[in-house]
């Protein structure tokens, strides 16, 4: 790990651990306020790159349907049709498009995880959680995010980043013959998805820490995010 980034995770644990609580007793409208906007702008990226499914999608059906028509007899007896076939397979293979399909994958996945965590559908322990009194839920998530996550992702921004910076001063394309070029784009979506899982991370800590040293009538809005489902009636 380059020490730019041991920096960097230094300084945002001195800001969660030091400036956050600060802020969430003195300003806590404020706090909740900044949290609530920047985990909007995660959601929009979420939600926008949720979109990028039914690209998937038809990218799928046109392989599947391209490939059919190419293996039948048929398309012998159509000759406009099969030059068309010919015509895009320069552009369009079948292996192409099998990996413009775990490409499209890999970068909604990427683009969603931030918005996953905010949503708090990430798997958990609900054995042990469902336990825990909202209080001690946001302790556990705060020490969480301190001791575990942000090491952890700060980890893999910094190998995502060299990955695909490598891939881009090669210009590394893909092993197949026919597949797609400039690799270094896909390998560009480690690095960015885990930075949306960090800014995720801080909006949820600043909410936790706005239920523990915040005022009672804002626990209501604070604690939403750990606060255990409720039992149907």
């Amino acid at each position: 790990m380059s020490s730019f980034w041991i920096y960097a995770a230094f300084a945002l644990a001195f800001v969660l651990v030091v400036v956050v609580p600060y802020l969430a007793y003195r300003h806590p409208d404020r706090t909740l306020d900044a949290s609530d906007r920047i985990a909007a702008v995660i959601s929009g990226i979420g939600k926008a790159g949720a979109w990028l499914a039914l690209v998937m999608i038809v990218v799928i059906l046109f392989d599947v349907v391209t490939r059919s028509m190419k293996s039948s007899d048929w398309i012998a007896d159509y000759p406009t049709i099969n030059g068309i076939l010919q015509g895009i397979e320069p552009y369009a293979s079948s292996t192409k498009l099998q990996e413009l399909e775990w490409h499209l994958h890999g970068a909604l996945f990427l683009l969603a995880f931030g918005f996953a965590y905010i949503k708090d559908a990430h798997v958990r322990i609900e054995l042990a959680r469902d336990r825990f009194s909202v209080r001690t839920r946001c302790v556990v998530e705060m020490l969480g995010i301190v001791l575990l996550m942000l090491p952890y992702v700060f980890l893999l921004i910094d190998f995502g980043t060299g990955f695909a910076s490598r891939s881009f001063q090669q210009g590394e394309g893909s092993s197949a013959m026919t597949g797609l070029p400039q690799r270094w784009i896909i390998k560009s979506f480690i690095p960015i998805g885990f930075g949306l899982v960090m800014i995720a991370a801080v909006t949820v800590y600043m909410k936790c820490a706005v239920y523990l040293f915040g005022p009672g009538d804002l626990r209501e809005r604070a604690g939403a995010y750990v606060r255990p489902p409720a039992t149907p009636q």
